[in-house]
């Protein structure tokens, strides 16, 4: 009997030309993932018929949604760079630049197992799937640790190898692009670097699925607002950065990961901070913590770009 192994796993996505129809052939972005807990629910309805014996008759299946992350070590690949271009709603890609857009993209996402389970079906078939949202943490010192949140519709089970095998003829993992290291980031805050000892940006878009009577596949549902925010941790070296806090002063941000064709930076042009502190923990070294967010500074520059060809 196989058991299945995480180190067998293929994870490829694909974007659909209709939500929620599952992408034929074998050209998947396979994505270098560290952890994805991608997965089907149903709702779940109780009957509450009384038959005099005190137990439960049935149980009816409802609607299904799929949701799950899929967190990863940033690097210059091209399927990090599709799910952010699906995150911003960016459908252009305009010389490796995005922004924040309005254009909706589903996908079909596989995670193929890649062994013979007992009974046939081992890979998993993900319809109607969007990027939620995308999480970044950048340590004092360490890899640059990424998530993505998915809301999709459905889930099917195919044999391995099937039409939609993430394992053929795709666009595959760069293994000369390595992860990024926090020695690697230039962090700018305003006009001159601050001494950061950690950073952390989101971004969030509240998307959700919906249903229709005479169906359990949802279809596509809302989006709200594109919402960036972040934090960031500082050494405190003088009053400048708080003071922005106290006295409501817009700031810029900046933070850029190597350059050339295989880097990627990220420009917030309008930052507000929400919060602001001076933490003492003791005799060691002062910080000041800051939350952020990041707003559009005029009709035509949005509240953030991503360049992936510096």
């Amino acid at each position: 009997m196989a058991i299945a192994s995480g180190t067998n796993v293929v994870v490829g996505f694909k974007e659909e030309t209709a939500y929620g129809q599952e992408v034929a052939g074998d050209d998947y972005t396979i994505i270098p993932f560290k952890s994805a807990s991608l997965s089907l629910a149903k709702t779940n309805h109780e009957s509450a018929v009384i038959t005099g014996n005190r137990e439960v008759q049935d149980v009816i299946m409802g609607a299904h949604s799929v949701s799950g992350e899929i967190s990863f070590d940033l690097a210059h690949q091209p399927a990090y760079i599709e799910m952010l271009r699906g995150v911003l709603g960016d459908d252009a890609l305009s010389a490796g630049l995005m922004q924040i857009g309005s254009e909706r993209q589903s996908y079909t996402i596989v995670q193929d197992f890649g062994t013979d389970l007992d009974g046939g079906d081992d890979a998993h078939v993900y319809t109607g799937c969007e990027f939620n949202n995308f999480s970044m943490s950048i340590p004092a010192d360490g890899l640059v640790e990424c998530s993505i949140g998915i809301v999709g519709a459905t889930m099917t089970t195919e044999p391995s190898g099937n039409d939609t095998d993430p394992d053929d003829g795709g666009t595959n993992y760069i293994e000369a692009n390595n992860p990024f290291h926090s020695s690697d980031a230039v962090i700018v805050e305003g006009a001159a670097n601050s001494i950061c000892t950690d950073l952390s940006l989101s971004i969030e878009n509240g998307i959700e699925t919906t249903n229709a009577v005479g169906d359990v596949i949802p279809i596509q549902g809302g989006i709200s607002k594109c919402r960036v925010s972040g934090s960031m941790t500082c050494h405190f070296t003088s009053s400048v950065l708080l003071e922005k806090f106290i006295s409501n002063t817009s700031s810029a941000l900046s933070i850029q990961f190597d350059s050339g064709p295989t880097g990627i930076k990220f420009d917030l042009p309008k930052i507000i901070y929400t919060t602001g502190a001076v933490e003492v923990g003791g005799e060691g070294l002062l910080s000041v913590a800051m939350d952020f967010v990041a707003v559009a500074s005029s009709p035509t520059v949005g509240a953030l770009t991503i360049d992936t060809a510096l």
